[in-house]
């Protein structure tokens, strides 16, 4: 390092926490969707698998 800072270890430990309550909070899982949400994907998916398609057949 070019420009070393020197910092005693109350200023470390300061730091290393900041950083990883910042990581926490940007890592953090996503909650679970709700139950109803789910069952409404479901039901979408089974009528998206269920659906002719509407892409056109590459075949001439």
């Amino acid at each position: 390092m070019h420009n070393r800072i020197d910092i005693d270890h109350t200023h470390s430990r300061a730091i290393v926490r900041e950083i990883g309550e910042r990581l926490y909070v940007s890592l953090k899982p996503e909650p679970e969707p709700p139950t109803r949400f789910e069952k409404q994907i479901d039901q979408l998916r089974e009528l998206e698998e269920r659906s002719p398609s509407i892409v056109p057949s590459a075949e001439h």
